[in-house]
């Protein structure tokens, strides 16, 4: 823990810090911690409001109290933001009608009614002295699950921003697979590159070169997939079960050499989430959506996958390949 600036009394230049540890926890986690009770105040920024850009709407947004919501802000809204948006990472994102162009933009916290005191309190306590920081953030970020919903570019960039210690701190990432059959290239690589941060097993610190401080000890993953289903339903198509997905996999790395989809099978990106280690509890969530009938092996794997994401038989592939 950093060093405290003593006066010549031997006591903490800080009244906070002369109190016992115990009592600054209960502090912290008054500031921090979800209300118990939402606001209707003027807590709440009016440019949470504004629709997410280029996502789903998505059902992990203000009803949680525990859930912060990090999106990618509207390109066009960040140029009249205020000044503390500027100074977060930027990134480009595909826009234009045929998401042919790319403009820069850089990603927004959500607060909801039980949250919003945070846009006051975490300033104010976390920028008092780097204890208090070292202190509190350890609390705001373990506390809290972060969701980034399909604002996948947005991960990277937000984790990065953070302290090595406040990074270290965050224990539950809430992240959505978009349609597969839908999924671009550049999906692919935001994904790959998300996937590949968390799955890092260690980084240097900034403040200290001899000391290594992991970027992220994640202890949950909740993986939302936008399923696909048909009008006529999933009655006549037949889930995928867990040995599928096995015998799938086994067949892409030996017959593919680990490249490529098998038949329009695309389990690459489930790769790239098994990579990520530690975990002690992965939830997934199959986030339904209408889908037009199947004209394509890619198009018929997504909605039997789809089935398969909704029923449990893929959560349960998962959890058992993540969680020994």
């Amino acid at each position: 823990m950093e060093s405290t600036t003593y006066q010549a009394d031997a006591l903490p230049a800080s009244p906070l810090l002369r109190l016992p540890f115990e009592i600054r926890l209960m502090i912290y986690e008054y500031l921090l911690l979800p209300s118990t009770t939402p606001t209707t105040g003027n807590g709440t920024s009016v440019a949470n409001l504004i629709p997410d850009f280029h996502t789903y709407l998505s059902d992990d947004t203000n009803n949680d109290a525990c859930t912060l919501s990090v999106r990618t802000m509207d390109p066009w809204l960040g140029s009249q933001g205020p000044k503390t948006w500027r100074r977060r990472s930027t990134y480009h994102i595909r826009t234009g009608p045929f998401l042919t162009t790319t403009t820069p933009t850089t990603y927004r916290v959500l607060l909801s009614p039980y949250t919003s005191h945070l846009r006051y309190t975490v300033p104010s306590l976390l920028s008092l002295n780097q204890q208090i920081h070292a202190e509190a953030s350890k609390i705001l970020y373990s506390t809290y699950t972060f969701a980034f919903h399909t604002s996948i570019e947005a991960a990277v960039p937000f984790l990065s921003d953070l302290t090595p210690r406040s990074r270290a701190s965050i224990r539950h990432i809430s992240i959505t697979k978009k349609a597969l059959p839908y999924s671009k290239e550049f999906d692919r690589a935001e994904w790959a590159s998300l996937c590949e941060y968390l799955a890092t097993p260690s980084s240097p610190s900034d403040d200290d070169s001899s000391e290594t401080v992991p970027p992220i000890s994640l202890r949950t993953l909740n993986l939302n997939v936008i399923s696909g289903k048909p009008d006529h339903g999933w009655d006549a198509i037949t889930p995928i079960t867990p040995s599928d997905f096995d015998t799938m996999l086994r067949m892409k790395n030996e017959w593919l050499g680990g490249n490529g989809d098998f038949g329009g099978v695309d389990l690459e990106w489930v790769e790239q989430v098994m990579a990520i280690k530690g975990l002690q509890e992965v939830n997934v969530k199959a986030m339904v959506e209408r889908c037009a009938s199947p004209v394509s092996e890619k198009q018929a794997f997504w909605i039997a996958f789809s089935k398969s994401v909704d029923e449990g038989g893929f959560g349960e592939w998962v959890r058992g390949r993540m969680i020994r």
